[in-house]
């Protein structure tokens, strides 16, 4: 499953990120999905989790429609059939959040890190009545709506609350904050129409009467109160922020010096470049398990149609000829440099490809560093 972008990621990046709604029509291909794919991804869900919801007036309680039992001995937890089936009848949402361990959905996830260099997180949402899951609200996110099955019509209004973070949630402040009156976009979602929307704009997706199936791609990357979190925590090593407080008068000389100290902390260059190191080693991107190329000790090279990508959102630190992946910080040469960004520029590139466009570089030489890249999970290779 692919997904066309109809921008670059500079396009993308200087006109709509963080700044305004982008719908692309048709831009998912979605013929290889359907409603076995929904419920197997329902069914593999973990029903018992508050991340697994049932919206109808509000979020059911787990009690009506789940129930656990004993299987030999161990308690487990699964969905009372019939109650889902006659909510769904009446207009409810299924809703599974923080999917995981899903082939398809990860393979469309997957594609929007790379466009967007950012972590992300999916949900999948199932409906066939008239109601909304919520009413019109914001997320704290930036998200990308895949339609992968029938339509749904979205509202979607412009933010009263610039950029909100996490702890910013719009049922908090919607007195202060309301959603305007005028819509900003109304239309019709269909099946393969990708839509990306910014944190903070309000919105109300609402089925319309039919089968429906989406699924909602958040992307998270470094804010800058992340930044401020980690300068924070380099202040003990200045005494001044170490010292007790008395009296306004007594601290105020103290407390500017500190303040400097921050300052002179966050507008450090190589502070700034410590604390993305430190950020982007800390993420994980999903990679395949193949025991039978890696840890097979009869096997030393995979074969030339073997598709590749990094295990990374994006090639940080290239610039400066090292790569942080899957919590690994790797320097490069020459060499790994120009395997590295070949592989960034074009992700699942057969390792033969790269071999056709790396002519100066010997093809065993590649092969080898290839191998081991990949076994040390900087590299990943795609399943058929």
């Amino acid at each position: 499953m692919a997904i066309k972008f109809d921008v670059t990621n500079s396009e993308f990046l200087e006109e709509y990120q963080e700044g305004k709604p982008l719908l692309m029509k048709g831009a998912a291909s979605v013929d290889s999905f359907s409603w076995q794919d929904t419920n197997e991804i329902f069914e593999r869900a973990d029903v018992a989790s508050s991340d697994f919801k049932l919206s109808y007036d509000g979020i059911r309680p787990k009690h009506e429609y789940t129930e656990s039992y004993l299987d030999i001995g161990t308690q487990r937890h699964r969905l009372i059939k019939p109650v889902v089936y006659d909510y769904l009848k009446k207009g409810a949402t299924l809703i599974a959040n923080k999917l995981a361990n899903e082939p398809k959905v990860d393979a469309l996830a997957r594609q929007i890190a790379e466009f967007t260099g950012r972590q992300t997180v999916t949900s999948a949402y199932a409906a066939f009545g008239e109601r909304d899951s919520f009413r019109a609200h914001w997320d704290t996110r930036d998200v990308f709506v895949i339609q992968l099955i029938g339509r749904k019509r979205w509202i979607v209004y412009e933010p009263s609350f610039e950029s909100p973070l996490y702890m910013q949630q719009s049922k908090d402040v919607e007195q202060q904050y309301p959603c305007p009156k005028e819509p900003y976009m109304d239309f019709i979602l269909e099946a393969g129409d990708v839509f990306y929307l910014p944190r903070g704009w309000w919105h109300n997706p609402l089925p319309i009467g039919e089968e429906t199936f989406h699924l909602a791609v958040g992307t998270f990357p470094a804010y800058a109160t992340d930044y401020m979190e980690w300068a924070f925590r380099q202040l003990p090593s200045f005494v001044g922020a170490r010292k007790s407080l008395s009296t306004w008068d007594a601290d105020k000389e103290n407390l500017t010096a500190v303040g400097r100290y921050i300052d002179d902390v966050i507008n450090d260059p190589d502070n700034y470049r410590r604390f993305m190191d430190e950020f982007i080693g800390a993420t994980r991107v999903e990679s395949p398990l193949a025991v039978e190329l890696f840890g097979n000790p009869n096997t030393g090279s995979i074969p030339d149609n073997t598709r590749i990508r990094l295990s990374a959102n994006k090639p940080h630190g290239l610039a400066d000829n090292y790569l942080i992946a899957n919590g690994t910080k790797l320097n490069l040469d020459e060499t790994g440099v120009r395997l590295i960004r070949c592989i960034a520029e074009s992700p699942a590139i057969s390792l033969g490809e790269m071999i056709g466009r790396l002519t100066d570089i010997d093809a065993d030489k590649l092969r080898v560093l290839v191998h081991e890249l990949c076994r040390q999970d900087v590299l990943q290779v795609l399943r058929h």
